[in-house]
């Protein structure tokens, strides 16, 4: 199969080792090692990578640092000599390769200009491993009687690592980890394939942070067809469609999702404000379990709420065999007014695009200026049309909204039609002063703008 006809995922995977109380000792001192090494080569590493790139001025062009950075990036750097790396794991090569590629993006995000600082390597990082060193197995008598059990309780699966370390999968409850089962049953049958992943140790548990290759559902999809997502107050998400003037998808619900959301703010700042005077040692850690707990409850729910809208804007362009989603770049944008402050919506972004990639989905990011104030019939632009929050008015007395929306123009409709409409595509950077001039002469609102900017500032005076 064709590597542009595949796709990367993750999965996390709760391990536990099989062996006696000794083995399972040895097992946990071997990753926590093997973490120490590799925080050790990568901090190393990437001191002696910036030594040279300060040595030579910052000048990544000179020839000197060129082949000096080629030397330090090897396995066979002698830092790497006293270093104590995990048997059978390969770090050296995984560290050359992590430091290699964090020092370029640095550079890319503004290292050059002194706007940002060299990565930082954590000793808890999680443990790089081949993906040819991880092997799924059953010990089932036949194939058919693992699929037998696929969805009971009592299903058993083992991972085979380096070192002699074998992994029982931990599953839970069947119908929670269906999906996890599907991905087992995956890679056994060979659809997935197994790439280079990661192990860490989370509190007492060991995870496994699991990349895989998995084939893409591609599609007969519709060029013609767009859906733009629009992010709103009232409505988390809202879909709409460039060609269907009634078609839409309201996701979400801001009642639903602030009042859970400000509920577990709510426990933890009482929670936070209960510990303040706690002491310190042993006793601290213990009386701060709640509040982690708490946390990650909600850093929970906030993944669950956006896997859950990335899913349902998929699913609507698949429902309309759409071959593109056009998305608003809020990078940079005053989101203070929208419902998705609350989380990241980079994530979101990053969720939605993963999603339908796996369909052959192209999703692309549009200049968010003047969306929600442009007549998405007509294309009229006037101050005050969006009446309210939730109502929009084209001010056009011969507008077909009129004729065609008897029973009012829901806003959010009319802005997720101008995005999925649109064809004033962003890269990453950020919404500026030019980016908003470009959007008015695409619109065509110009001078239309710059009159009704004058008359607002006469009256201001008067």
């Amino acid at each position: 199969m064709k590597e542009n006809n595949r796709m990367t995922i993750c999965r996390k995977i709760k391990l536990f080792p099989v062996g006696d109380k000794e083995e399972i000792n040895r097992v946990y001192d071997f990753i926590r090692n093997g973490q120490y090494a590799q925080y050790q080569a990568s901090n190393l590493l990437m001191g002696q990578l910036m030594s040279e790139y300060y040595k030579h001025n910052r000048d990544i062009k000179n020839e000197e640092f060129k082949n000096r950075q080629k030397e330090i990036c090897t396995n066979s750097n002698p830092l790497f000599e006293d270093i104590e790396f995990a048997t059978g794991v390969d770090t050296p090569s995984a560290v050359t390769q992590k430091v290699k590629q964090d020092f370029s993006t640095a550079l890319k995000n503004g290292l050059a200009k002194g706007e940002r600082t060299i990565t930082n390597y954590k000793r808890t990082n999680p443990l790089i491993t081949r993906g040819r060193n991880l092997t799924f197995y059953h010990e089932y008598k036949s194939y058919q009687e693992f699929l037998d059990h696929l969805d009971k309780s009592d299903l058993t699966v083992y991972i085979k690592w380096v070192n002699k370390i074998v992994f029982k999968v931990i599953f839970g409850n069947p119908h929670r980890s269906l999906e996890l089962r599907s991905v087992i049953k995956n890679i056994l049958e060979e659809n997935y394939k197994v790439q280079g992943s990661t192990i860490e140790i989370d509190g007492k548990s060991i995870i496994l942070n699991l990349s895989l290759s998995i084939p893409k559902q591609i599609r007969e999809l519709d060029e013609n067809t767009v859906v733009g997502v629009d992010l709103g107050i009232a409505v988390p998400a809202m879909c709409a469609l460039n060609n269907n003037m009634y078609e839409r998808l309201a996701i979400g619900s801001a009642d639903e999702f602030l009042r859970q959301r400000t509920k577990l703010q709510a426990q933890r700042r009482r929670l936070q404000k209960s510990l303040r005077d706690t002491s310190g040692g042993h006793g601290r850690n213990k009386k701060l379990k709640a509040l982690n707990r708490l946390s990650k409850t909600e850093s929970h729910f906030v993944e669950t709420y956006a896997h859950m809208i990335s899913k349902r804007v998929v699913d609507f362009a698949l429902k309309h065999n759409a071959k593109y989603i056009n998305i608003e770049n809020l990078n940079g944008y005053d989101t203070s007014d929208f419902i998705l402050r609350n989380w990241s919506y980079y994530k979101l972004q990053q969720y939605i695009t993963y999603k339908a990639d796996k369909y052959g989905i192209i999703v692309r990011k549009i200049n968010p200026c003047y969306t929600s104030q442009i007549c998405s019939v007509c294309g009229n632009w006037e101050y005050g049309q969006r009446k309210s929050q939730a109502v929009f008015e084209c001010a056009n007395d011969n507008c077909d909204s009129h004729k065609k929306y008897k029973y009012g123009f829901n806003a959010d409709f009319n802005a997720a039609r101008n995005i999925a409409k649109s064809t004033l595509f962003m890269e990453d950077g950020q919404v500026t002063e030019k980016s908003k001039q470009e959007a008015r002469e695409y619109y065509g609102i110009t001078e239309k703008y710059e009159k009704s900017k004058k008359e607002l500032e006469n009256n201001e005076v008067a």
